[in-house]
């Protein structure tokens, strides 16, 4: 099979699925992603470098929908939890 066509009957083949809520999970996915990252070693200020940038769809539509100050303060709860202090430079 070529590289860039997908065999969708392929169970080692990547597919992303969506699935339709009526709840407004944005808030759980958000802090997923900051949990997700931070255990991989990313700091706080690339954690937030992440919810900005476009390119990386669910952390920034978490951003686009509850703002800098939001996602900042998010950062700064979940670091709290593993004992990480969080600084923001001005």
């Amino acid at each position: 099979m070529p590289k860039d066509e997908f065999d969708f009957k392929d169970p080692f083949e990547l597919n992303g699925m969506a699935f339709l809520t009526h709840e407004d999970t944005t808030d759980a996915m958000a802090e997923c992603f900051i949990e997700e990252f931070m255990r991989i070693g990313y700091s706080h200020t690339k954690i937030l470098a992440l919810f900005r940038h476009p390119r990386y769809i669910g952390p920034n539509m978490a951003f686009e929908k509850r703002g800098e100050a939001y996602i900042c303060d998010l950062i700064e709860e979940v670091f709290a939890r593993r004992g990480r202090p969080v600084s923001w430079s001005a």
